[in-house]
């Protein structure tokens, strides 16, 4: 029995899992997929009680999918560095590990598709700013961004890359921004315009910035996102005929 756990990051009180296992429900919908939601934060359903759970109702091939935008903490210490130790306990059970979500080319079209819904190849005084999380820790989202943004900007409208936390620190990317450029859109790129996309753009309102600033909304569980999950399925454990079905 194959089985796919979407690993979310969660918290361990309050309503927000639910929310967050709703957004999952929407996504697979129309379809009829075998899965079980699991969070990095939890005090009922965390990723090693899920595991355990199905690995004790007969699953012999678990693929699981980080619901993550980029590899940092959570992706390699709550994920990676435990995979050894459940197939360990698990030796009659098959694990996968997918990627995470952010870094697909189809989530760069997603920006894309933001910025053209703003603002057209004519804009000249308007610069485009993505904003993600972040790692004080880890490279791989500086760089994974970077590389959006760079492949996103063009001669009239450069495209620039900032974070909550880490070296690309927002509050210094947008003032330097905001000396060279009357206008701003913002790409809030996270799953969802939830508590934290809500205090970076108050904090960010503080800043008092000499300029205009537009905020687009969040990813918020955009169909986009079904599209890369089946994708990074069928990367990490072939064919997904038997998990998906219409």
């Amino acid at each position: 029995m194959r089985k796919v756990i979407f690993v979310v990051h969660g918290m361990r009180k309050g309503q927000l899992n639910q929310t967050l296992t709703q957004f999952v429900a929407q996504l697979f919908e129309a379809e009829q997929m075998d899965y079980e939601t699991a969070f990095l934060e939890s005090e009922t359903a965390s990723l090693p009680t899920v595991i355990e759970d199905q690995v004790n109702q007969g699953a012999t091939e678990l693929l699981l999918v980080p619901l993550l935008l980029f590899s940092a903490s959570h992706y390699y210490e709550d994920i990676v560095d435990s995979l050894e130790d459940w197939r360990r306990m698990y030796p009659q059970t098959v694990f996968h590990l997918a990627q995470p979500l952010g870094t697909h080319p189809k989530m760069k079209n997603w920006v894309a598709a933001q910025i053209a819904s703003d603002l057209d190849d004519t804009v000249q005084d308007t610069a485009v700013v993505v904003i993600a999380h972040g790692s004080a820790r880890f490279s791989e989202p500086d760089v994974a961004l970077e590389n959006i943004a760079n492949e996103l900007s063009t001669a009239s409208r450069p495209c620039y890359p900032c974070m909550v936390y880490g070296k690309l620190n927002y509050e210094k990317v947008l003032t330097e921004l905001a000396q060279k450029w009357p206008k701003l859109l913002i790409i809030p790129y996270f799953f969802y315009d939830g508590y934290l996309v809500q205090r970076t753009k108050q904090r960010i309102g503080a800043l008092n910035l000499p300029c205009d600033i537009t905020f687009t909304t969040a990813i918020n569980f955009h169909p986009v996102l079904k599209e890369v999950i089946v994708q990074r399925l069928e990367t990490c454990g072939g064919d997904t005929t038997c998990i998906l079905s219409s």
